[in-house]
Order: structure tokens, then C-alpha cells, then sequence
């Protein structure tokens, strides 16, 4: 049975949504690298919807008050976040040997000082997801 992670990403304060898309998908190259074959089946990111404007709109965040997502419904801080990401897994075990290889001691340090240029880290979310639906058309 497939394993997904679920990631919530905040870029660092005062980063451009340039900047943070660039070094954010540098870091994949990085973390491909450390796993190796390991590396999930897929890595799948998305990145919120956002312009950047001189005035901060009406109900802006501080963390988004110049770069407001493209709300449909809700509000600016439901999307304070700038990406989510989706890792898939074959299974339990190649998700243990990802994860062995990412947090063993020299590679969490290169991925953590990696994450420090583009990441709010003390925001940063990882969550397993359970049963996926999908309804198409």
C-alpha cells in the first residue's frame, strides 16, 4: 500500500515568491541527491496563487501583506502558506529507507541548513495523509 506525506511550506520572511520557487526546487535536487534511488515516487508541489501589490489589500497577513493569494473563498490568513507538497512512497518500507537516509545526522544537517535560505522553518508542517479519494470527470 502506498505511503503519502503531506507537506506545508511557509517561505522566509521577506523572500521574493521567485526566489523561494527557485531555491525550493533546488532543495528537491538536493534531497534527490542524499536519498538516491530512495527518493520518493513522486514529489508533487504546489504553490499557492499569489501578486505582488505596493498597498497590502484589506484583511492581508503580515507574513502576506504585498504578495495576497488569489482567494475564491475565505481569507488571506487561511492561506498564509506558500506551497504543499505531496510525497508518495511504493510503501512503508521504502518510506522508512527515505527517511533513514534523509534524517541520518550529516544529511539532516545539509538539508536543514538547505531549508534555512528559503523555508520558515519553525512553520514548516509534515503530516501522513490516510485514505485518498479522487472523483474525474
Amino acid at each position: 500500500m502506498t505511503v503519502r506525506v503531506f507537506i506545508h511550506g511557509y517561505r522566509k520572511p521577506g523572500l521574493s515568491l521567485s526566489t523561494f520557487r527557485e531555491r525550493y526546487e533546488a532543495h528537491i535536487d538536493l534531497v534527490r541527491r542524499i536519498s538516491g534511488e530512495d527518493f520518493p515516487l513522486s514529489h508533487r508541489r504546489t504553490y499557492i496563487a499569489r501578486t505582488t501589490v505596493e498597498t497590502p489589500p484589506a484583511g492581508a497577513t503580515a507574513r502576506n501583506a504585498t504578495t495576497p493569494a488569489t482567494i475564491l473563498q475565505g481569507q488571506q490568513s487561511d492561506f498564509d502558506f506558500d506551497t504543499t507538497a505531496e510525497l508518495t512512497f511504493a510503501d512503508q518500507p521504502s518510506f522508512q529507507a527515505f527517511m533513514a537516509k534523509v534524517t541520518a545526522p550529516e544529511a539532516a544537517a545539509q538539508i536543514a541548513e538547505d531549508e534555512e535560505r528559503f523555508f520558515d522553518r519553525k512553520m514548516l508542517s509534515f503530516a501522513m495523509i490516510g485514505e485518498v479519494v479522487e472523483t474525474r470527470k
